[in-house]
């Protein structure tokens, strides 16, 4: 966060020396304005508006689309938890399935801000699909589902990292900027001395340009803002395990 406070402080002095600028070598306003200037910056202004529209509902696509994604991978591991209980021996995949999803929860969402995900979590993950390999094959129709169950856990966090380095298209970001500068600095063009409501008018277009593109940057990214997907069903599914040890409380017992 700390390079929106950056980038907003660069755009107030920018704005405060070219209305300084203008002040000093600009000249009256005695047209009462330009036509042609006025109808080129609402043209970008339009260009610019229909381009953060768009670009919101893609990116609440995108957040929608990874809050189903882990609720999936939450109600994989309830299944998986599920599919080994009964089976004997199973007490050590039980507990690495608790492990990769409390780390899930505390190693790889804080770093799903930064693009990526936790190594500790893949290798427990591991560990995990290798333990459930040297499960007894006493039932082979449930031991086929839990395998079965470990793959979609497997495939979700693949789906996770794939979500957690998306983002929007450059073009989107790239049209912002292009328009957001036509119409913060198109009028400047006229070299008009500033005058109160002339500086309110600029005041309000550089706002609307900077809160646009500060908005679209956060959430470009679906794990990029804090809450906007939240590991809420992981943590449900830890309740879920207890829920099911207190079940079948001889679960995976040799």
């Amino acid at each position: 966060m700390a390079w929106v406070f950056g980038f907003v402080a660069i755009v107030v002095v920018a704005l405060f020396a070219v209305l300084t600028w203008l002040r000093r070598s600009g000249r009256a306003d005695e047209e009462g304005g330009a036509g042609p200037i006025d109808f080129a910056v609402n043209l970008a202004l339009a260009v610019f508006l229909v381009v953060v529209a768009y670009a919101v509902v893609l990116c609440r696509d995108a957040i929608s689309a990874s809050d189903a994604d882990v609720r999936a991978e939450s109600e994989s591991l309830v299944e998986l938890y599920w599919a080994v209980a009964p089976l004997p021996q199973s007490a050590e995949v039980r507990d690495l399935v608790r492990a990769y999803t409390t780390q899930t929860v505390e190693l790889d969402w804080p770093r799903m801000r930064e693009a990526s995900l936790d190594a500790r979590t893949g290798v427990t993950l591991d560990s995990l699909r290798t333990a459930m390999l040297k499960l007894p094959a006493t039932d082979s129709e449930l031991r086929a589902e839990a395998l079965a169950r470990a793959a979609e856990v497997s495939h979700a966090r693949t789906v996770r990292a794939d979500n957690a380095t998306s983002g929007l298209e450059s073009v989107f970001m790239v049209s912002m900027v292009i328009s957001g500068l036509l119409v913060i600095t198109l009028p400047w063009a006229l070299r008009r001395r500033p005058t109160l409501p002339s500086v309110i008018a600029d005041v309000v277009r550089v706002a609307t340009v900077v809160t646009g593109i500060v908005v679209i940057h956060l959430i470009s990214q679906p794990y990029g803002i804090e809450g906007a997907v939240d590991p809420g069903p992981l943590k449900e599914a830890q309740v879920r395990f207890d829920e099911i040890d207190r079940l079948l409380p001889n679960a995976g017992a040799a």
